[in-house]
């Protein structure tokens, strides 16, 4: 397994495009996650000057609340990685680098599996940004009493990995069913922006909660701050374990396909 990391680490690293989109994300997500909390307070101080009843004070970066809000807004952006990943499983293809790997012995079992140990990084790679950011801006921004719950949500980290593993492994099965860059784009985001969202609207709801992208993303809800809960607004402040049990099928499912198309294709 460590042999296989290093081929897919070599092919990576020494990409400029992969460090130039890890770059961009890695700039985009921190700025992202760091502004958030003023660019909410200019939005509810306009609407606190116009408002009849009085508009609570609220932070997004007090512990242990910090995780749900950063894990939430972080997950709105997964979709640049799954780019990367589109990215570079369809080079495989371009480049016929899948033919010459199968020529020279390795197995499509194995080729499968460093596919996949490539998602598992990416994926901790994600994770560990919000991670390292939760701790640097809750430690700033709470208070000793706050500081001393800092873990006590931080279970939202594990199930954001688990979101943007399962968002990047439905895009790494486009990827491997398209096998062209700008035909899988296309695809992945007609639907991931376009289709689902749109049968997610038509459908009824009892069929529609089944859809893979909508269910990956209701794992963390939207956070139930003090501004929800002044407007009468509840939504889950924890994650239910259906979704977590469907979100695992669904990975499943994506990477099963995944593996039998590696199997029965003859490249």
């Amino acid at each position: 397994m460590r042999i296989l990391f290093r081929i897919e680490a070599r092919k990576l690293f020494r990409s400029p495009a992969f460090w130039l989109i890890l770059a961009l994300y890695t700039v985009s997500i921190i700025v992202i996650l760091s502004g958030a909390e003023a660019f909410m307070n200019k939005v509810v101080g306009d609407a606190r000057k116009n408002s009849p009843i009085p508009i609570p004070e609220f932070s997004l970066y007090a512990f242990p609340y910090i995780w749900h809000n950063l894990t939430y807004i972080a997950g709105l952006f997964k979709f640049l990685l799954a780019f990367t990943i589109i990215l570079f499983i369809c080079n495989e293809f371009s480049y016929r680098t899948i033919r010459q790997h199968i020529i020279t012995g390795m197995s499509r079992e194995s080729f499968f599996l460093a596919k996949l140990l490539s998602t598992v990084a990416l994926s901790f790679y994600a994770a560990s940004i919000v991670f390292g950011a939760g701790l640097v801006l809750g430690f700033i921004h709470s208070g000793e009493s706050e500081t001393i719950n800092f873990s006590a949500k931080l279970f939202f980290v594990a199930v954001y990995f688990l979101e943007v593993f399962a968002y990047f492994s439905f895009a790494g099965m486009i990827a491997f069913l398209a096998k062209k860059t700008g035909v899988a784009v296309i695809i992945f985001v007609i639907y991931a922006f376009i289709a689902e969202p749109t049968l997610g609207f038509r459908l009824p709801e009892e069929v529609s909660w089944y859809l893979p992208l909508k269910t990956f993303g209701r794992m963390i809800d939207v956070p139930n701050t003090s501004l929800m809960k002044l407007f009468g607004v509840n939504f889950s402040e924890t994650v239910k374990w259906i979704d977590v049990v469907m979100t695992l099928i669904y990975t499943s499912a994506t990477n099963l396909i995944i593996m039998l198309k590696l199997k029965f294709s003859d490249y």
